[in-house]
């Protein structure tokens, strides 16, 4: 990761751990004690930190993580419903200790996004959303259906258009399948979409997944051939 921002003149990044070591797909993607650690000597690298809902004294430890250093929490990615009194908890309590939350939201984990989302976003206005995955690129369009990773023209004014407008504590994270999915579908709309919501959106690739070509996000660059071939007018913010 580190030669990647090298190569790539990322100045920063954001590292996200998983509950457990996770082996699929041949990665390792250590907890959060380790990454912690390992970001104390690389200060270009920015932690986050997440624990498993079925922790015992689950938000205890991530408030013992925010006081070691961890700087947001996620990847959020739960196989409850958004609304679970458990994710309520635990974005009152970034809110509170002003960390980020970045929540992944399919079909398995975070469902009741279209019914709920809105009204979560509202009542934890002092929480920053950080929100991704295909749950919520679908919704890119308005006439979104069952599909993972729809593909064809987008129709404008959909339900991620609208909450980012309506939203001021809501962004929208374009990594991995589904965010470069969601802006490849239509580059007329895809250019209009990040202009208006250029300071609302973040740039991530969910290195090092593997992408839908067999490469690894951030290694291929697919992410920032697609964004540097747009053609974009005006400023953009770096971390």
């Amino acid at each position: 990761m580190l030669s990647y921002m090298a190569e790539g003149s990322i100045d920063k990044a954001v590292v996200l751990p998983a509950p457990s070591l996770n082996r699929e797909l041949g990665e390792y993607i250590y907890e959060s004690e380790r990454i912690l650690r390992i970001c104390r000597f690389h200060k270009e690298l920015v932690p986050f930190c997440c624990v498993s809902p079925h922790e015992s004294e689950a938000l205890e430890i991530v408030k013992a993580y925010i006081d070691m250093g961890a700087r947001g929490y996620g990847e959020h990615k739960v196989q409850l419903p958004i609304d679970h009194p458990f994710s309520q908890e635990t974005y009152r309590l970034c809110g509170e200790r002003g960390v980020p939350l970045l929540m992944h939201v399919d079909d398995l984990h975070n469902y009741r996004f279209e019914e709920a989302f809105s009204h979560l976003a509202s009542r934890y206005a002092k929480t920053v959303f950080l929100m991704h995955g295909p749950g919520w690129w679908r919704h890119i369009s308005e006439d979104t259906g069952l599909e993972v990773y729809p593909k064809g023209p987008v129709k404008p004014r959909g339900l991620v258009d609208k909450i980012l407008s309506d939203r001021a504590n809501v962004y929208a994270d374009i990594s991995a399948t589904s965010g470069l999915n969601a802006l490849e579908r239509d580059l007329a709309h895809a250019k209009e979409f990040l202009e208006k919501h250029r300071f609302k959106i973040v740039y991530g690739t969910d290195f090092p997944c593997i992408d839908s070509l067999g490469g690894q996000f951030g290694v291929d660059r697919m992410h920032l051939r697609f964004l540097e071939g747009l053609g974009l007018e005006g400023k953009y913010l770096r971390l």
